[in-house]
């Protein structure tokens, strides 16, 4: 591929978080490689995205006890030198030989060798670019991780900008929310608040924004709940809502925390969770619009969870829409997924929206 082509294609990509997949599969095909994969080296929850080709291996990674002892990452991401290393400068051919990480899951999953850098994001993590090579085909040469380095400033800045481009996509979600009557915040990994809006600020004393950005609750017990939502893993799945109890100056309420889903953009900017606030009295809940970009919802999706979350029927919601029942309940087992919840009751508490009447 011509060379001006790929830095055009990489700063697109900085703009349209979508597109850094293209730009992993160029990266793939310089360097003979089985596939690319572009993550945070972050605690917290994983935050990835890797070309099609090796994205079952990368889960199978993340899911073995190798993604939080990765001997090449311990070796690799600490030399900070702006430059594609290869496994090579890290390890001598033997101490491969003897490393299970190699041995025991790159190897028997098509992979084996590799050719990366590292770039330091905005959220102040470490973004690491690592280009996956089958064992068979040997080593990446060093040619080839010197004309990656060629290409290594503009992927620097292109990660730079998409951090902010997340941030500032962060900041839109929480004030369409606002406008809602949410008080909403996007945090990244424990609690720390990348972007709130005003509404949050009128929920002090019972929380507020402390030391280091960190989003605090004056209530023990219910801080307690919050760090356990904001930092186990468990909340990438369910997410959590966690009520405050009602006291002589104000309502109950409940603080929803949702995990930031499917978007290229979150491994930049270090968005790991949404957070909002519902008082607990019944109010009209956020139309379909909104609740596809909150929980990732296809616009039918959307449109069913606001209906059965209002009240109706599967029946009655299939007939408004003129679609079988069976559409329905399928489109409603996919809102289920994403939303962490596994009944209709489990909606509506989620959602706190108002019966029909």
């Amino acid at each position: 591929m011509h060379f001006d082509h790929l830095v055009d294609e990489i700063y697109e990509a900085a703009i349209v978080p979508e597109r850094w997949k293209i730009v992993l599969d160029r990266l793939a095909s310089l360097a003979d490689a089985e596939g690319a994969l572009l993550f945070a080296a972050a605690p917290g929850l994983p935050r990835w995205l890797s070309t099609d080709s090796i994205r079952s291996r990368v889960e199978a990674w993340i899911d073995s006890p190798f993604y939080l002892n990765n001997p090449r990452g311990e070796r690799l991401v600490p030399i900070k030198e702006p430059r594609f290393l290869t496994d090579l400068d890290a390890f001598t051919r033997e101490e491969l030989e003897q490393e299970p990480y190699y041995t025991n899951f790159l190897r028997p999953h098509g992979l084996g060798w590799c050719v990366g850098t590292s770039v330091y994001s905005p959220a102040g993590d470490v973004l690491v670019v690592s280009i996956e090579k089958a064992h068979g085909k040997g080593p990446v040469p060093r040619e080839v991780a010197e004309q990656l380095d060629r290409l290594r400033p503009h992927i620097a800045r292109a990660a730079l900008l998409s951090g902010r481009v997340g941030l500032e996509r962060a900041r839109a979600t929480v004030e369409s929310l606002k406008m809602i009557g949410l008080a909403a915040a996007v945090l990244g990994h424990g609690g720390k608040v990348l972007a709130a809006n005003d509404a949050l600020f009128a929920c002090e004393p019972d929380l507020r924004i402390g030391a280091g950005s960190q989003l605090e609750f004056a209530n023990p017990a219910v801080h307690a709940l919050f760090a356990t939502a904001s930092e186990g893993r468990s909340a990438s799945t369910h997410g959590a809502s966690i009520p405050v109890r009602r006291t002589r100056t104000r309502e109950a309420f409940v603080v929803h925390v949702l995990p930031m889903r499917g978007s290229g953009r979150d491994v930049f900017s270090g968005a790991e969770f949404l957070l909002y606030v519902t008082p607990v009295i019944q109010q009209p809940g956020p139309p379909p619009e909104i609740l596809q970009a909150l929980f990732d919802l296809s616009p039918a999706e959307a449109r069913v969870a606001a209906m059965i979350a209002r009240g109706s029927s599967v029946e009655a919601t299939a007939q408004a829409l003129l679609v079988k029942p069976n559409t329905i309940r399928m489109q409603l087992k996919a809102v289920f997924a994403k939303t962490g919840t596994s009944r209709q009751a489990e909606l509506v508490s989620l959602l706190r929206l108002a019966p029909s009447r």
